[in-house]
């Protein structure tokens, strides 16, 4: 990383602390979406650390925006998963796929944070098996006819644009899926007002969107009709990269509390970072944490390199967002009672961890992706195939 990207990476720590974190235990207990603190983030330049100038971005690289979202999530992981839900999850496949009359209408303004996205893919029937998405788009003169619903939708009931994945070609399963960006305001577009009353992550609107015969522009196909497929594969590694992130900024707080409470906490005459047994959960925190780092600058390095990544930023997700849980649930165990209380962090940020432990695909369909992944490296080519 050069000089002055590690400065960004410092100013943007001074930013966090002074605009995300005074508001994050608050927004937590209301379960209350931070929206003004969320523009300040577009305004900082988060959303746009990884997009060209041309969209109003930044043009930092996949890795600045990664440590920006470490940072913040150390403060309000739900802050930081509502910005990979806009930045990543919306904005990063329209850039990918939309026409270049699309993204100049719409990724400025998601970039600058004066818009919210959201990405709806999750329904009632369909999760990890998007081959089983309901929701239709039927082409009809210029435009589609978009039918279905989506839930556990992160900014639902905030957002103005939705990239939302629907068939186009029942028959043909995930070859039969094409992505379109949706705009508040299209008649029959809606969120249901439902907010999903959350262990974790309480901060970050979850909600439901309905769609009913909505008119929706060919120029609002994103990609090629039955492409959706391939942006997908494209965004969702991406987003486990992200949640990586996500993952390592909550424990490194956690870790920070528990050495300072080592240092301070005395039993027994002598602090309680000099017994062996604190110690040791001291010293897996943070070789836990650094390799963590590692997997996710590889996945980054892969990413800015355009190769593929789907193992490794699986390998990143699946390592990361376990290793928080375990990281925050022994933080709580280091502070005692303290630690069970609300009256600090280690609970939240407990409460947030096990969210990336299931968003962006639970760590058993992790565990899928690399396993065949794997198999594939070894599987003999067959000629002409």
């Amino acid at each position: 990383m050069t000089s002055a990207e590690t400065e960004i990476l410092s100013n943007a720590r001074s930013f966090v602390q002074r605009v995300v974190a005074p508001g994050a235990a608050t927004a937590d207990e209301r379960e209350e979406f931070p929206i003004d603190v969320f523009r300040a983030v577009g305004r900082f330049g988060v959303f746009g650390a990884g997009f060209p100038s041309d969209y109003n971005g930044l043009a930092l690289g996949f890795a600045v925006y990664a440590g920006l979202i470490r940072e913040i999530a150390q403060a309000c992981a739900s802050t930081a998963m509502s910005a990979v839900a806009h930045a990543t999850l919306a904005a990063l496949p329209i850039f990918l796929g939309g026409s270049e009359r699309l993204k100049r209408r719409l990724l400025p303004a998601l970039i600058g944070g004066d818009a919210i996205g959201a990405f709806a893919m999750t329904e009632a029937g369909s999760g990890s098996d998007i081959a089983a998405t309901a929701t239709t788009a039927t082409e009809a003169g210029d435009h589609y006819l978009l039918n279905g619903a989506k839930v556990f939708i992160t900014n639902a009931n905030v957002a103005d644009v939705a990239v939302v994945v629907a068939k186009t070609s029942p028959a043909a399963g995930i070859l039969g899926l094409s992505l379109f960006a949706v705009e508040k305001g299209m008649p029959g577009f809606q969120a249901t007002g439902r907010r999903e009353r959350k262990l974790g992550m309480r901060a970050s609107d979850t909600g439901e969107l309905t769609f009913t015969d909505v008119r929706v522009p060919k120029d609002n196909l994103i990609g090629r009709r039955n492409g959706g497929f391939a942006i997908l594969q494209q965004t969702l590694p991406a987003a486990r990269l992200d949640m990586a992130a996500i993952a390592i900024g909550i424990s490194e707080r956690a870790r920070d509390l528990c050495v300072d409470h080592a240092v301070g906490r005395r039993q027994f005459g002598k602090p309680i970072g000099r017994f062996q047994l604190v110690q040791r959960m001291l010293a897996d925190m943070e070789t836990s944490i650094d390799a963590a780092t590692l997997l996710l600058a590889h996945g980054l390095e892969l990413r800015d390199r355009g190769l593929p990544l789907a193992k490794v930023a699986s390998e990143a997700k699946l390592f990361a967002s376990e290793m928080a849980v375990e990281i925050t649930r022994n933080a709580i165990q280091i502070h005692g009672a303290a630690g069970y209380s609300r009256d600090l962090p280690l609970e939240r940020l407990y409460r947030d961890a096990k969210l990336t432990e299931i968003g962006d695909g639970t760590s058993e369909i992790q565990r899928l992706i690399i396993a065949d992944e794997m198999i594939k490296a070894r599987s003999p080519r067959i000629p002409g195939r």
